[in-house]
């Protein structure tokens, strides 16, 4: 179910354009679909990132990740430029680290 709606959030806007910290707070104060989208983009984001460098319990919620990053891009301005999905993966990983990360830098 989890994956659906992700589908169709991306479905519905799917674009081809990069999407920045500023796009995607910008997103999350939108409209009612803006902010579907970004629930879906984090929702997506932080899968991809799920073992590798986020090992976030069984019982967070996407709400509660998407409040996180939203609060995280408000907070920091100076970091909105890069990648969003760079940003979600940073904000989960400061909190929710694996013990063994692969490497690479995040951010």
């Amino acid at each position: 179910m989890r994956a659906l709606l992700i589908a169709m959030a991306f479905c519905t806007s799917a674009s081809a354009e990069y999407i920045d910290g500023n796009k995607l707070l910008e997103k999350m104060q939108g409209s009612t679909g803006d902010q579907m989208f970004a629930l879906g983009y984090v929702a997506a984001s932080m899968d991809a990132a799920y073992k590798l460098v986020v090992c976030q319990p069984a019982n967070v919620t996407i709400g509660q990740i998407n409040d996180m990053v939203r609060n995280y891009l408000i907070n920091t301005p100076a970091e909105r430029h890069h990648s969003a999905d760079a940003i979600v993966m940073k904000v989960g990983s400061t909190i929710w680290p694996c013990k063994e990360q692969r490497r690479g830098t995040i951010l």
